[in-house]
Order: structure tokens, then C-alpha cells, then sequence
């Protein structure tokens, strides 16, 4: 009888376009806490070395499932600690509630973010070339 594997975490990537800096999250799975306590460090000390340049990033949520109970707890507090870190945020995701979730974070936000369900849509308002 084969095992089956239920894959889950944040693979965190700092890329450059054109001179611009911009990250790229993609959450994979239900996430746990042990996973925020593996991305966040990470993603924090790339945003301390980045510190004067315009960040912006895109989160691909196309293959996440949702959270375990302290993760959401998680999420919500990297959010809001970071939640005038970004200059702008694409958040790619298949969902009504992922869309709505953007909106509703959108008055929260310093910078601009916008929901897409096409990925290169969403690279190319991030990189400011739609």
C-alpha cells in the first residue's frame, strides 16, 4: 500500500526584473506553525537586507489548502507587522475567499494589493509593465 505524501510549507525566492527587486512566496498545503517559524526568519532578514529599496511581492496561493489553527494565528501576525513592507502585493489564488481575503486586507495595507487568477497577469502589474 503506497504512502501518500501531503506536501506543505512556503518556498520564499528574492528575484530581480529589469533592476527591480521583488519577492515571491508560494504556499503549498495547510500550512503549520512549524512552517512560519521556518519562512519567517528567512523572510524577515532578506527584508533587513533590502532595507531603502522598493520591495514588492507575489504570493502564489494556487496550491494552498489553508492553515492549521496557529498558523492562521501565524499569518495574521506577520501581516500585520509587515503590512507596510511591500510597495505592492500580487496574490495569485483560485478561490472566492482568497479574493476576498485580498479585499478585505486591502484598508490594512500601506502599499497596493490586487487579487489575479493568472499568474503572469499578475507579474506583469507588479512589475508595472500591464
Amino acid at each position: 500500500m503506497a504512502t501518500k505524501i501531503e506536501e506543505h510549507g512556503i518556498s520564499v525566492a528574492l528575484k530581480r526584473e529589469n533592476g527591480k527587486l521583488y519577492g515571491e512566496l508560494k504556499m503549498i498545503g495547510k500550512l503549520t506553525h512549524e512552517d512560519y517559524e521556518v519562512f519567517v526568519p528567512i523572510l524577515e532578514r532578506a527584508l533587513k537586507e533590502a532595507k531603502g529599496l522598493e520591495v514588492d511581492m507575489l504570493v502564489d496561493m494556487t496550491e494552498f489548502r489553508g492553515w492549521k489553527l496557529h498558523a492562521a494565528w501565524d499569518d495574521m501576525v506577520f501581516g500585520l507587522k509587515h503590512r507596510g513592507s511591500f510597495d505592492k502585493m500580487a496574490v495569485v489564488g483560485k478561490k472566492k475567499w482568497e479574493e476576498v481575503a485580498v479585499k478585505m486586507m486591502e484598508p490594512l495595507m500601506k502599499g497596493k494589493i490586487k487579487f489575479f487568477k493568472d499568474k503572469q497577469k499578475a507579474l506583469k502589474w507588479l512589475l508595472g509593465k500591464a
